[in-house]
């Protein structure tokens, strides 16, 4: 039996044609039934959503092996999509978080076509103006972040979080687009790492650790071939594992040698990697996340930036609650008592 997966009637736009075939879902029995509502190829006209709206449908389905082409269908129609009042912010959420997890992943598993640039930065310059234009982005961004690591839901997440850090921070427009581009590109390197590395259960050798600390140097061999990247980007890709008192990698570099953008990703790239469940560790709620890189990791991070950084997510009341009744969050004059702490192996 093939498999379908729904997808939002809301997410179509009229007068656009959809690659794939939609379906929509009646029961016989009690036994679900898929009935073509459209091919792939034929346009989506306005008739065809009132038919949708009178019959109170609001799901369709696509096969589970076609829902790449919606991915695509997407990602070109984003811009209309996050334009669209008649959305939700919700609704464009989940699709700008889609859109990069879909192509996160095609980055990473088709990397002999190339790193696809344009897309990427569309990408980033969209949710970038989604991020600036809409008051409650903030809020829907942060729900639908993934809870489970992989190296293209991190990117994803780090990304995503940086640009509303980046917002917070006051960054201007070309400066989030930068940002984000590098954020999203920032583990590039890793498709060079072995998976059985990657993916390893447990604490890794040194030897191992060796291994990974290419990344950074990798991503930058790898992404300098494409001629339309921006330098600021590359940065982060490059730096994002340096450490403020300098003993991250690879050059070992820290202060403010280590430019502005990849101490920001420093900070969100230590904060995903906490809070997210890996296959050697579970995942800290945010605010022992914080205490854990307020206590063990406080000399890898600009203070300043930190302080900012838990003032950021203090502000969103809803993300900040934790295994601590009544606690929100920590005040930003916590970090300036914290002295002498020494950088915990850095995440990788």
């Amino acid at each position: 039996m093939k498999e379908f997966l729904a997808i939002n009637e809301s997410t179509l736009i009229v007068d656009t044609e959809v690659d794939c075939d939609l379906y929509i879902k009646s029961h016989v029995n009690g036994v679900p039934r898929y009935v073509l509502f459209s091919h792939g190829g034929e346009m989506f006209r306005g008739d065809r959503r009132r038919k949708l709206v009178e019959n109170n449908i609001d799901k369709l389905y696509v096969y589970a092996n076609s829902y790449k082409s919606f991915n695509d269908y997407q990602e070109q129609n984003l811009k209309t999509i996050l334009a669209d009042d008649g959305k939700s912010s919700g609704e464009k959420s989940n699709i700008v978080y889609s859109v990069a997890k879909n192509l996160t992943q095609e980055l990473l598993n088709d990397t002999k076509s190339g790193v696809k640039m344009d897309r990427v930065t569309s990408w980033a310059d969209n949710t970038v103006d989604y991020i600036l234009k809409d008051e409650n982005a903030f809020s829907n961004l942060i729900k639908v972040t993934s809870h489970d690591y992989q190296t293209y839901t991190h990117s994803v997440n780090v990304s995503v979080l940086g640009l509303l850090f980046g917002k917070f921070l006051g960054f201007s427009q070309d400066s989030m687009r930068s940002l984000g581009t590098g954020l999203l590109l920032h583990d590039f390197g890793k498709i060079e790492i072995p998976l059985d590395i990657l993916n390893k259960p447990g604490s890794l050798t040194s030897d191992e650790l060796k291994v990974v600390a290419k990344h950074p140097e990798a991503g930058i061999s790898l992404l300098t071939k494409e001629d339309n990247i921006l330098k600021e980007s590359l940065v982060i890709v490059a730096q994002h594992h340096e450490n403020y008192d300098g003993t991250g990698y690879p050059n070992r570099i820290g202060g403010n040698e280590i430019e502005l953008f990849a101490r920001v990703s420093r900070i969100i790239d230590a904060y995903d990697a906490i809070t997210t469940n890996r296959c050697y560790k579970n995942a800290l709620k945010p605010f022992s996340a914080l205490l854990e890189m307020r206590e063990n990791m406080a000399s890898c991070f600009d203070t300043e930036l930190f302080k900012e950084f838990i003032c950021f997510l203090g502000n969103a009341n809803t993300l900040i609650k934790t295994d601590q009744p009544g606690k929100y969050g920590m005040q930003g004059g916590d970090i300036a008592s914290v002295q002498n702490h020494s950088c915990i192996q850095p995440s990788v």
